[in-house]
């Protein structure tokens, strides 16, 4: 037994050292030596938090057959049939016709892969391959394809918009490559790679904050904004204040990532981030947040609206928003903020004075990108030439002379309805088997300050005088407040009507901002054109937390709301 095992050993040792060169050279001859396999890595996926899929590899393959190079056999062909599942007939079909390369269109599932590989090595069938059909799916379609983005000509892995771009590092991995001899079944012998083999390390898979069901409802609530308005384009976004958590961002126009016929929407266009709009009315709250929280205004002073103020002897601040003669008289904070006065705003922020305002600016991270990771953002700007300095710092009162991107305008909102503090938004909730965790925070109020303005958004919508009246949920205890903003400069014309709140008014769970741009079927209301849509999400976000009624369901009377004039609507 001893002498039989120092044959083999002897055997083993002449095999892979004297005789090596012999050996690989007949290997090469007899076709059982791969010189370049690529091992294609896996993309990773890109997931929803609750686990639904947003992006990810088809994982079938095509067969292609170049019949010059297979056996034409009814064996051969009735093999094949059984390994792919395709047809014997069609094999042996093709193989009698003058053009000798085929590609199937019927997709290989990944699992007969291997029984594939195996036929081929049996066989010596080298004109048989299976190459991956490089597609990408979107199992949510439109209503996250503006923002997970989609993948052009795979094969080279050239990424082009969404987080498939701005994640392509993580999201790609590194194809592997196999050198060395085969067995019989076509595996490779580990003894037997060469040197120059790699293994193959997958993408890693990326999970976001965003919820499935908000996000499929959010899509199709500002889709029928947009479209029943005749808008250019409109965002709704839906976050957590406390934590920054975006979980929903949802935009129309949108476009089909199959590439389907009918697809609307600018190719890698999300005017989540990418469009600067102005904030209008609803910035009133951020103004006397600051004002407040530096002493330049209290909650029992009042203010006289005379339905006009002058800034400075040659310029002019109206009211849009009055009964008839365009004037709230004497009004204090809470109802300054229901009824939407601009003259209280505008007399806040001269109060707080424009070196302040700007850097109160910057501290919200309105004129600055956010920290998103998605290609594109923009950022919010303002003009810091101006040379009427007190009209401009007067128009910053309620929302004019600076644009901001909505997914910035909900940042800065956020803080309200997290004690004034300002938590940065995020996207990534895991990447690989890294989480990614809540940044800390910046203070930007004290949260008494906040809780304050939070009162005065209350009445926006709990108020018989507010704005948002319309836009109360039996049972729900609701913060917001409308802007409507008109767009000024050159070229621009037409409306953008915003609402922001807060679900439910104390202690809220979600923030939900929705804008829309220029609406063009007569309505450009903040109340009624974005207000519905805030509706039907905050319905959904009482659904998705299993909100508890904050107060009592009564059986709605008849309406006590006065009817409004045209004047008192616009906020």
């Amino acid at each position: 037994m001893g002498s039989l095992f120092l044959v083999t050993a002897f055997s083993q040792i002449k095999l892979q050292t004297w005789e090596r060169s012999s050996t690989l050279k007949l290997a090469r001859s007899s076709k059982r030596y791969d010189l370049r396999y690529v091992d294609a890595a896996r993309r990773g996926s890109i997931y929803t938090s609750d686990g639904k899929p947003l992006a990810q590899d088809d994982q079938s393959y095509a067969l292609t057959i170049n019949f010059e190079h297979v056996p034409h056999s009814d064996a051969f062909f009735m093999e094949l049939s059984q390994a792919t599942g395709l047809p014997a007939s069609d094999f042996a079909g093709f193989a009698s016709e003058p053009k000798q390369s085929k590609t199937w269109l019927e997709p290989i599932p990944a699992s007969r892969f291997h029984d594939v590989a195996l036929l081929k090595s049996r066989w010596r069938a080298d004109g048989l391959s299976l190459k991956k059909s490089g597609q990408r799916t979107c199992p949510l379609g439109d209503a996250t394809s503006c923002l997970v983005g989609v993948i052009k000509d795979y094969k080279e892995g050239k990424v082009y918009t969404g987080l498939e771009r701005s994640m392509n590092t993580q999201l790609a991995g590194k194809d592997g490559l196999k050198i060395g001899l085969t067995d019989r079944t076509g595996a490779f012998l580990p003894m037997r790679m060469e040197a120059g083999s790699s293994p193959r390390a997958d993408g890693q898979d990326v999970v976001l904050t965003l919820d499935s069901d908000l996000q499929v409802l959010a899509s199709q609530a500002i889709r029928q904004a947009v479209t029943s308005n005749n808008a250019d384009n409109g965002s709704a976004i839906v976050m957590d204040p406390h934590t920054g958590e975006i979980l929903a961002m949802a935009n129309w126009p949108s476009f089909d990532p199959s590439g389907a016929a009918g697809s609307q929407g600018l190719f890698g266009y999300n005017p989540s981030y990418m469009a600067e709009l102005e904030p209008g009315s609803t910035f009133k709250i951020l103004t006397l947040a600051e004002a407040l929280d530096i002493g330049k205004v209290s909650m029992d002073e009042t203010i006289d609206c005379g339905g006009e103020w002058r800034p400075t002897p040659s310029t002019k601040i109206h009211c849009d928003s009055h009964h008839g003669n365009r004037a709230h008289g004497p009004i204090r904070p809470k109802d300054a903020i229901a009824r939407s006065c601009n003259v209280s705003a505008a007399i806040w922020a001269t109060r707080i004075g424009r070196d302040n305002f700007l850097k109160y600016l910057d501290k919200l991270g309105l004129i600055r990108k956010s920290t998103l990771h998605v290609p594109g953002e923009l950022r919010g700007r303002v003009n810091f030439k101006e040379p009427a300095h007190l009209l401009q710092l007067a128009t910053f009162g309620f929302g004019q002379s600076i644009t901001c991107t909505p997914v910035g305008l909900i940042g800065a909102f956020a803080m309200i309805g997290n004690g004034g503090v300002r938590v940065e938004p995020r996207l990534l909730s895991r990447v690989g088997s890294r989480r990614v965790e809540t940044a800390q925070g910046t203070s930007i109020v004290r949260p008494e300050t906040a809780q304050k303005v939070l009162d005065c958004m209350t009445a926006v919508i709990e108020s018989d005088e507010g704005t948002g009246a319309k836009l109360r949920i039996p049972g729900y205890r609701l913060a917001g407040k409308t802007g409507t903003a008109e767009k000024v400069g050159k070229g621009e014309k037409g409306y953008v009507a915003n609402f922001v709140g807060f679900v439910p008014a104390q202690s809220p769970k979600a923030v939900i901002l929705v804008m829309v741009n220029n609406p063009k079927n007569g309505r450009y209301y903040g109340a009624e054109v974005a207000g519905p849509v805030f509706q039907q999400i905050a319905k959904a976000v009482i659904r998705h937390y299993n909100i508890a009624p904050t107060e009592p369901i009564v059986t709605p009377k008849a309406p006590t709301i006065k009817k409004k004039s045209k004047a008192e609507l616009i906020d």
